[in-house]
């Protein structure tokens, strides 16, 4: 419902209200429903600093603040100027193991790390609490969503040594990469060297710039990486994004071919019973193999003025400006 009207490289994008689109009559869901334009002009400026972001917002600035850090959640809460809407997304937030590393190429490696670390208090200190633990591919909030996806990996530090010491390890270092342009994404990487620690294990922390990170997950070129998804709205996308062959892809996450098969067939056929059967199955190889261990979806958190009305958090964890209206 709306047009490209004004672009000012590195400072602001703006939106004119397009008067030739015909919006449908249902409730707004998702991206489909009503698209009602209800506000003429609409301006996404650039704040690349967070804190910053959080300022304007509480200065007037700007009315609509997208990604609000859980860490300033009880500060934006306590506004009366601000309201706050949160929503648990179909992103990923995790923890990759490269299984080409001549340590944890050994899945029993791997497994000590997943029962080493207690999921569930890592996402409830990082999240502020709104998010959930979930450690598997599949999003908590998706129609394929079931008891073997919702299954917590058991956090047990004793079977985690036991583990460890099958797989040959002998207090190594691991260097596992985080940065800290997504905070919560730094703050889980310090949990789990914690965690690790207790088990025995040595984990050693490096922190880089995002797009230094990016080019090093892109090349597979990592032991441990804390990592962060976008949504994907659909299970066999999301297991897609990290599987595939590390000869030609060396991005993917998950090399198993008959789990790739799988991941195809999941692609060609429209009954959700056996699309369900094969996502379970899924679950289960991942589980298996643990090429990752998944931590939670990361929680779509907005904050907007008062003076605003119909914004909403989703799913897909981007702004919709339709259907939002400006209080008279």
């Amino acid at each position: 419902p709306y047009m490209l009207s004004e672009w000012k490289k590195g400072e602001y994008v703006e939106l004119a209200k397009f008067d030739g689109y015909s919006s449908r009559s249902e409730k707004r869901d998702g991206y489909a429903g009503a698209r009602k334009a209800s506000i003429e002009k609409i301006r996404y400026v650039i704040i690349p600093d967070r804190s910053a972001a959080k300022a304007a917002l509480f200065s007037g600035s700007i009315e609509v603040l997208s990604d609000l850090e859980s860490g300033d959640l009880k500060e934006a809460k306590a506004r009366k100027d601000i309201t706050v809407t949160t929503a648990e997304t179909m992103g990923l937030s995790g923890i990759l193991m490269q299984t080409k590393d001549p340590l944890l190429s050994n899945v029993k490696m791997r497994l000590a790390i997943a029962h080493a670390i207690d999921t569930k208090a890592i996402v409830d200190a990082v999240t502020q609490g709104t998010a959930k633990a979930n450690n598997s591919p599949i999003p908590s909030v998706s129609a394929y969503y079931g008891p073997p996806q919702g299954e917590l990996i058991a956090y047990d530090p004793a079977l985690s040594k036991k583990l460890a010491a099958e797989a040959g390890y002998k207090g190594e270092t691991i260097k596992m990469i985080t940065n800290k342009r997504y905070q919560p994404s730094f703050d889980s990487a310090v949990f789990i060297q914690a965690m690790a620690r207790e088990a025995g294990i040595n984990i050693e922390l490096e922190v880089i710039e995002w797009a230094t990170q990016l080019d090093m997950y892109t090349k597979g070129n990592y032991q441990m990486m804390s990592f962060l998804y976008s949504a994907r709205l659909d299970p066999s996308l999301s297991f897609d994004m990290f599987s595939g062959p590390k000869a030609t892809q060396p991005r993917k996450v998950w090399d198993n071919p008959e789990a790739q098969t799988l991941i195809e067939k999941s692609m060609k056929i429209g009954n959700q019973a056996e699309r369900k059967k094969i996502f379970d199955t899924l679950e289960g190889m991942f589980r298996k193999d643990m090429p990752m261990l998944v931590l939670y979806n990361g929680p779509d958190i907005a904050a907007y003025s008062n003076k605003l009305e119909g914004y909403e958090a989703w799913m897909a964890g981007q702004p919709r400006l339709w259907g939002v209206t400006v209080k008279k």
